[in-house]
This record gives C-alpha cells, sequence and structure tokens, in this order.
C-alpha cells in the first residue's frame, strides 16, 4: 500500500499502541500457563505405552503453546515500534506543515509540493526561501519514507504471524523473548545521496531505540552525513576512530611487507606512493585526537576513503545550540595532519573574540567555529606540475575547488536542516579556499555572512551570481599578499562590486573598555593573527557586531583588474 501525506495525516498511531496493550495482556495470560502446564506433565515414574502418549500428547500442546506466545510477543513488539515509529513520522510532519505554513508556504497534500507564493527579489532572502522549501519537502518525503517502512515492516510479520511462521519452545519466557526479537523491525537507513532536509527527516523518523541502535551498530551511516545534528555526527566519528586506525595501520603494515620483499623495491610499483598516503592519512588521525583533546569540540567530518587524503573537520563549540556559527575553509597545502591543530587554534581565538564582540556591542549569544578540512585542497611537492601540470590536482585549476565547493554547500545547508532554529551563519575562506567558499556560495546555502581573505578569485565576475545577502560579503586583503592579487578565478575580489572591504592595516577602536590598538597584517599569512584588525574584522562579521567593522579598500600597488577566466562564471 503506498503511503500518501493525505493517508498519513488521517492515521491514528496510538491505536496501534492501544491494541499493543490489549495483546500485551494477553501475552502475560499465556505467560502464566507454565506452571499449570509443567504441573500437568506426566509424573516422571509412570511408564508404559500410556505414559508415553501422555508426554507426546503434553509436549505438543507446550510446544504449540510455545509457538502461541511467540506470536503474540511478536506482533506486541510489532505494534509497538509501528505506533512509535508511525507516532514519530506523523509529529515531525505536524511540525512541519506547521512551519510550511508559519513562512507562507502551500503544500499540496495529494503530492507533498511545496509551493512559495512570495515574490522576493533579494538574492540572498530567495535562496534562502528556496532552501528552506526544498527542506520542507524532503521532510516530508522522509516522513512517508518513515511511515511507508513502518507499514510494510508490521505487514509482513503480521503475514509471518498469520502464516505460523515463528516459532516457540515449551520455555514460554524464552519463546516471548525470541518473539519479541523477531518483531523489531529492521532498521531504515538513510535514502541514497540524502540531501541535508532528507537526512534530517529521516533522522527526526527514527525512534530514540532507533537513534541508539545506529549510533550503535552503524555510526558510519551518520558521522559525515549532512543534515544530522553535531553531537550525533560527533558521537559517531569518535567512535570510528579505532576502526579507521587499525583498517590503515593493516594497510601500511602490507605495503611496507610487500615493498620489503620487492627486490626492485618500488621501482615498478607505486606501493611507495600509497605507503606515503597512508602514513599522512594515520598522522591526520594523530592531528583529529590530539585537537579533540583540547576539549568543547566536536568532529563533525571524518573520511579516511575518499581519495588520498584524510579529511576532517572539528568544532569549536556546539554547533546544534550556537547562536553564531563560523565555518572556515582553508586553501593550498591544507592536509588535516598538518594543518588541523593550527586551524583549530585560530578558530578557538576567533570564536573567543567573536563571543566578545557579540556580548559587548551585538546582539550577544555563543559562538561556535569550524575548521572545514573536509575537501581535497592542492598540494605543492615542489614540482611545476603543482601549478602547470593536471588540471584535477592543480593549484591553477579551479577543479578541486568546484568539487570542493559542492561539498561545502552542503555543510553549510546542513547546519541550519539539522536544528530547530537556524543560527546566524558565516562563511569564511582563505586563499584557495576562498575560491572553493565562493563555488559553495554560486548556489543557496542559507549563509548570512562571507568574509574572504587572501583571495586569489571567487569563481565569478559578478557578485550577483553568490547567494549571499546583500551588503553582507567582505573581504579583507593584506599589504604584501601577492595571492591576492591574483584574479585567477575570476575578478580580482579588490574590483568585485558587491564586495566590501575590511581593513588588515593597524587601527584603533574605542569601545567600553577604552581604546585597543589592532596590529596590521602583512602577507598571505597573517589574517588570523590574534589582536590584528584583520582578526578583529572576521571576529565582527562572526559576531554579528556590524557596527565595529573597520573598512579598507585594501588596493594596493599589486591589483590588477582580472577579466573572467575559464572555469568562472
Amino acid at each position: 500500500m503506498t503511503v500518501t501525506l493525505e493517508r498519513l495525516l488521517s492515521w491514528d498511531p496510538t491505536a496501534l499502541g492501544g491494541a499493543a496493550d490489549a495483546l500485551a495482556g494477553r501475552r502475560q495470560t499465556l505467560l502464566a500457563l507454565q506452571d499449570e502446564m509443567d504441573d500437568g506433565a506426566p509424573p516422571p515414574g509412570w511408564g508404559g505405552p500410556a505414559a508415553g502418549a501422555a508426554r507426546r500428547t503434553h509436549g505438543r500442546l507446550l510446544d504449540g503453546l510455545g509457538d502461541v506466545v511467540a506470536e503474540v510477543a511478536a506482533v506486541v513488539t510489532a505494534l509497538d515500534d509501528a505506533a512509535e515509529s508511525l507516532g514519530a513520522a506523523r509529529a515531525d510532519l505536524d511540525e512541519v506543515l506547521g512551519l510550511a505554513r508559519g513562512q507562507g508556504y502551500d503544500v499540496d497534500v495529494s503530492t507533498g509540493a511545496v509551493v512559495d507564493p512570495e515574490s522576493v527579489s533579494d538574492a540572498g532572502a530567495a535562496g534562502e526561501r528556496s532552501i528552506l522549501a526544498a527542506e520542507i519537502e524532503d521532510r516530508i518525503e522522509q516522513a512517508l519514507r518513515t511511515a511507508a517502512h513502518a507499514d510494510a515492516e508490521l505487514a509482513g510479520l503480521l503475514d509471518r504471524a498469520a502464516r505460523g511462521a515463528l516459532d516457540g519452545g515449551p520455555d514460554l519466557a524464552a519463546s516471548a523473548q525470541d518473539g519479541a526479537d523477531a518483531g523489531r523491525r529492521d532498521l531504515l537507513a538513510p535514502p541514497e545521496e540524502a540531501r541535508p532536509g532528507d537526512a534530517a527527516g529521516w533522522w527526526a523518523g527514527l525512534t530514540d531505540g532507533e537513534r541508539t541502535r545506529v549510533l550503535a551498530e552503524h555510526p558510519e551511516w551518520v558521522g559525515n552525513l549532512d543534515g544530522i545534528p553535531g553531537g550525533v555526527r560527533d558521537e559517531a566519528n569518535r567512535s570510528l576512530i579505532d576502526d579507521y586506525r587499525a583498517e590503515l595501520e593493516a594497510e601500511a603494515a602490507r605495503l611496507r611487507e610487500d615493498l620489503a620483499d620487492n627486490v626492485f623495491g618500488s621501482l615498478f610499483t607505486d606501493a611507495d606512493d600509497r605507503l606515503a598516503e597512508v602514513e599522512g592519512k594515520l598522522a591526520g588521525l594523530d592531528a583529529v585526537e590530539a585537537t579533540l583533546a583540547r576539549g568543547g569540540r566536536q568532529l563533525l567530518v571524518l573520511d579516511p576513503h575518499d581519495g588520498d587524503q584524510l579529511l576532517a573537520a572539528v568544532a569549536v563549540g556546539d554547533v546544534d545550540a550556537a547562536d553564531h556559527v563560523a565555518v572556515f575553509t582553508p586553501g593550498l597545502d591544507t592536509t588535516v595532519g598538518a594543518s588541523l591543530r593550527g586551524y583549530d587554534a585560530d578558530m578557538a581565538a576567533l570564536a573567543q573574540r567573536a563571543a566578545d564582540e557579540a556580548e559587548r556591542y551585538g546582539t550577544g549569544g555563543t559562538v561556535a567555529t569550524v575548521a572545514w578540512l573536509a575537501y581535497r585542497a592542492p598540494q605543492l611537492d615542489g614540482s611545476v606540475l603543482d601549478v602547470l601540470g593536471d588540471e584535477r590536482t592543480s593549484v591553477a585549476s579551479a577543479q578541486l575547488a568546484q568539487r570542493g565547493g559542492a561539498d561545502l554547500a552542503e555543510f553549510l545547508r546542513g547546519i541550519n536542516a539539522s536544528r530547530e532554529h537556524d543560527p546566524h551563519l558565516t562563511a569564511l575562506g582563505h586563499s584557495y579556499g576562498s575560491t572553493t567558499t565562493g563555488y559553495a556560495l554560486a548556489e543557496p546555502t542559507g549563509v548570512d555572512d562571507a568574509a574572504v581573505f587572501g583571495s586569489p578569485g571567487l569563481g565569478t565576475s559578478d557578485a550577483g551570481y553568490l547567494a549571499v545577502p546583500e551588503g553582507n560579503l567582505y573581504r579583507v586583503e593584506a599589504k604584501g599578499d601577492p595571492v591576492a592579487d591574483l584574479g585567477r578565478f575570476g575578478i580580482d575580489p579588490s574590483h568585485l562590486e558587491g564586495v566590501r572591504g575590511l581593513s588588515a592595516e593597524e587601527a584603533a577602536l574605542t569601545g567600553d573598555d577604552g581604546c585597543t590598538l589592532y596590529s596590521e597584517s602583512t602577507g598571505h599569512s597573517g589574517y588570523l593573527d590574534a589582536s590584528s584588525t584583520s582578526q578583529h574584522n572576521l571576529a565582527a562579521v562572526v559576531g554579528g557586531a556590524g557596527d565595529r567593522l573597520v573598512y579598507d579598500d585594501g588596493r594596493g600597488a599589486g591589483d590588477v583588474l582580472s577579466w573572467p577566466v575559464p572555469g568562472t562564471y
């Protein structure tokens, strides 16, 4: 039977719970027969043909009673599970339909389609409405999927019970336990290629018991799934660290053995290259564990299987509850092993400064910052091929930024999709990471502010293509930063209309604690330096303290007007 929106809205899950309660009473009555059946067994000393017949008859009666107990127990469990699951699906559906009505969307109850009757001219606001509409559709779809799974599992179990396919035995209590185990339905896996709204809807439709089972039995389902709460992803990913380490160490040992046994060494094999990759991933796991040991962190991404680098993302603070959330994407030569600990320290300092700015000069609230090292950043190994070689991996190519941008967009959307109330969300990008951020922002992500620094381009020569609210796109360019003048991926952001320039020069700000002098940042790598004007500006953006921004066009002798290049729009 197809479960439609109209059908689910007409169902009463509590009726199933009532039936389960009534049947549970019958189960207890049957279990109480154990003593009577034991007392009615033929006496041990009785012999002869009549005694044998009596024992066989008694055994058949007890086995048959055990079958009935198993069937009843299985149906009780199945009814309880179905009632709980359908109740969760119905509650989530009621919530999402209320959200749709509250935001002015129309929902077609025959198809589940969401229509936005409002016409919004601002690109950022229109993008946010389109994201929310898609999330609502996804959550409706997953509520129906959850209900269909519960319906199918219950129907299947009832069919097995009706056909007498559930066996018990002479121990009625054991039969009841076996039946209850048989009645427990299979876990519903997340949908394939789930969007953040799909993942959020799937998770919302699981019962508390099923969520516990997912984390215990299938943490790989949720650790890297955008749209799942950060606390859940953290628990899942932490539980997988030892498994990943054992897997990588076993592969490293095998590769070392192969190289040692090969008389030609690595001459005719790529085992040495693969060994270096595996050792790099193990170093990445070391960095992840050292970073988590600092406390107050969430491990939001951990993936040793996607390509030649370990991918990871670590939050400082609680992305599920923070009022302000910032996601930082670094650039060239970034690896988890070599870079995570430093960027995590930068994000911790930025979060603290942003919280201070928000408390003193903004709307207040808590701050969480994420070091997102969850894409394959280009690497320099000293070869000219780093710049001029394979366009799939070269720092001069946009391909890695485009791929990473698609993943980053899903990650950003997932933060909002996983929460009941969206935070003030900021995207930060440095160097090649700013290009990756630009490609992410080419589609609606729910980002409220974006700031790039040391940027070789945002992948576009028209800021109108970026789904950021008007006036909320910023860039910082320090003196002596040649990368920020490249304009390699679209026009130099210093000349991109619609991007507001923030200062990296020395500045003095007067506040409620007197006058503070912030230092100048120079070159390509000093934008997050403590007590610098650049760090202050980024913190003010993250903390929503717009009145504290120090503006500067940042243009110097190195600025040249760059025109669009292939791979931009």
